[in-house]
């Protein structure tokens, strides 16, 4: 999982100081259209790699063979045991006494188990039950604000296993950094964000396992999408507003600066009124030929919440048939 980068959009988006405008002229009187991110993009979707810290190389065409295929998800065939360490988003500091629970798909409501609390060392070890197939993770600690992870995996035959870390947005990141992106966040609205990445490819040299993607835009509808629509049917959320990362800095940027994602496939999604169900969506090129056709497709989709004042990050794939 790849989510440290975030960190610094997490904390600019959570910042309810007034920041100004987006950063271009000012309108025209008869524009009718915000911008919310949403605008084509100029290039196919390609993958990328991370060499070195915020140094990113294209590897070609992003691998969508897995796109409207069979769910391959295979439930767990053991408890298993998941240790992980918390850490802060921004500053990969440790988080000690973090209360940590695990659930089914995005049902926060009914963890698996009662919470667990990280260790001195920030360490905790969290039950994933037999026969689950994605889950989430929700942390809370009272320096922090209530921080999600949703559709993560584990190998589903190996009792014992290990995560790298979790990380959740503390107070202080939440403080730290002024409104680089423009905008004075609405107390009360909530965040989505994440990676995307393709569906890995066994013959890319050096680089087979699933890859970020470049080159796709992103929003938050209120309806669902399939794999036949198109982007006019979108029911963007009233407020919806989606913001890219440039990949040299590791930040978002204003949608004058990065109409769509960068190479480190990061976007994030804030100004939403809290609803109970909402769709991230990603759209984006498959190839040439549909950006000269201007044939946008949905490669992405995650089903969640929007909660008020909560930071929701997510793992992106693309879009299986069921």
């Amino acid at each position: 999982m790849r989510f440290a980068s975030l960190a610094s959009a997490l904390a600019l988006a959570l910042t309810s100081a007034a920041c100004g405008d987006d950063g271009g002229s000012t309108p025209p009187v008869d524009a009718k259209v915000a911008d919310i991110g949403f605008n084509k993009p100029t290039a196919p979707l390609k993958a990328a790699f991370e060499m070195s810290k915020n140094n990113w190389v294209e590897l070609g065409a992003a691998n969508l063979s897995c796109l409207g295929m069979a769910n391959t998800d295979m439930p767990t065939t053991v408890d298993v045991n998941l240790t992980t360490r918390v850490d802060d988003f921004q500053s990969g500091n440790a988080r000690p006494a973090t209360s940590v629970t695990a659930y089914a798909n995005q049902d926060t409501a009914t963890p698996f188990n009662a919470a667990v609390v990280s260790d001195t060392n920030a360490m905790v070890t969290v039950r994933i039950p037999m026969g689950t197939k994605r889950f989430g993770f929700k942390m809370t600690e009272a320096n922090s604000l209530d921080t999600l992870l949703l559709n993560q995996t584990v190998d589903p035959s190996t009792m014992a296993q290990t995560l790298s870390h979790i990380q959740i947005v503390s107070t202080a990141t939440a403080q730290t950094l002024p409104a680089l992106i423009g905008v004075s966040r609405t107390p009360g609205t909530g965040i989505l964000a994440g990676a995307v990445r393709d569906c890995g490819d066994p013959t890319r040299t050096g680089h087979t396992g699933p890859m970020e993607m470049a080159n796709f835009i992103a929003t938050v509808s209120s309806t669902e999408a399939t794999l036949t629509s198109t982007p006019d049917s979108v029911a963007h959320l009233s407020g919806v507003d989606t913001y890219y990362f440039s990949a040299s800095v590791g930040l978002p940027v204003r949608h004058s600066q990065q109409d769509f994602s960068s190479k480190d496939g990061l976007f994030m999604a804030i100004e939403m009124a809290p609803t109970p169900t909402a769709y991230v969506q990603v759209w984006g090129y498959k190839n040439e030929a549909d950006l000269a056709a201007d044939k946008l497709s949905l490669v992405a989709q995650l089903k969640t919440a929007v909660i008020a004042d909560v930071v929701i990050t997510g793992s992106y794939e693309p879009l299986r048939s069921n």
